[in-house]
């Protein structure tokens, strides 16, 4: 996905600023110098008004500043590499060395959450983060956004399908939902749910022997239920999943099924506010 996003012009190393304010009027500055952006003030609002909500530092040293307004002209994601660091205003977290700039319109949002969360799964990769932090220049950083852009899309006709995953570790379900909407799903409803196994083992005295085999494990589970039009959209998530510890082959962790139907009344998709 990056490739059709990431363009040089605006990746950046090492540049001059001394903390977080001059970081974000610059980066504005940068995006709307190359037409990006229509309304700096309005975007540096927007961006500032995010930051305020939670600390985009969400993981040790590296930081994800977003905004989506109406301001900005198209989708786009800027690089900035820090060899030293930038306060960030995270003490937990450390000064930020990687930072992924992102910025859209509210017409563009399906786009933007797949490319926020395919950011967050990799920039969780050491050997992702280590190999940025060794770049020299804006080529280096390219061929390595090249090396890991790994979406071979085939184009298909649309088609109708129910995704229904059953996932038995619920502490697992972030992970779930980053990969779901990497690969384009933001529909999904999640339920709370037991699996039979497990209602045998902890709720029927008859069947009491079982307990011995569900020890250390949740008694719930989540059902996640979505639209989907491309039923290679599945395998891809299954990927995904196992890549982030969630393996389906295992016997215990989950399942997907994909059932096809005729017709859909009303619109499955939904907003959600980032």
């Amino acid at each position: 996905m990056w490739k059709d996003i990431v363009n040089k012009n605006l990746i950046i190393i090492n540049p001059d600023v001394k903390n977080k304010k001059e970081l974000f009027e610059a980066m504005v500055n940068h995006a709307y110098n190359r037409d990006y952006i229509r309304n700096k003030k309005q975007f540096l609002k927007a961006l500032i008004e995010r930051e305020e909500m939670a600390n985009t530092e969400l993981i040790e040293g590296i930081a994800l500043p977003h905004a989506r307004s109406d301001s900005v002209e198209k989708i786009f994601m800027s690089i900035i590499i820090f060899s030293e660091g930038l306060d960030y205003g995270n003490k937990e977290m450390g000064p930020a060395k990687i930072i992924f700039f992102f910025g859209c319109s509210e017409a563009h949002n399906k786009e933007y959450l797949q490319l926020l969360a395919q950011s967050n799964r990799l920039l969780r990769k050491k050997k992702f983060r280590d190999a940025l932090l060794l770049c020299k220049t804006k080529e280096n950083v390219i061929d390595i956004l090249a090396k890991y852009d790994e979406e071979k899309e085939t184009v298909l006709e649309k088609e109708k399908y129910i995704l229904i995953m059953t996932l038995n570790n619920t502490d697992k379900s972030d992970e779930v939902m980053n990969s779901m909407i990497e690969v384009g799903i933001t529909n999904a409803s999640i339920l709370d749910s037991t699996s039979m196994a497990r209602k045998l083992a902890y709720e029927m005295p008859v069947f009491a022997g079982l307990s011995y085999m569900a020890q250390g494990k949740n008694k719930k589970s989540n059902v996640i239920i979505a639209h989907v039009e491309n039923k290679n959209t599945v395998n891809k998530l299954a990927d995904l999943l196992k890549e982030n510890g969630i393996d389906l082959d295992k016997r215990g962790v989950g399942f997907i099924q994909l059932i096809r139907v005729d017709n859909i009344i009303g619109n499955h998709e939904e907003d959600i506010d980032l």
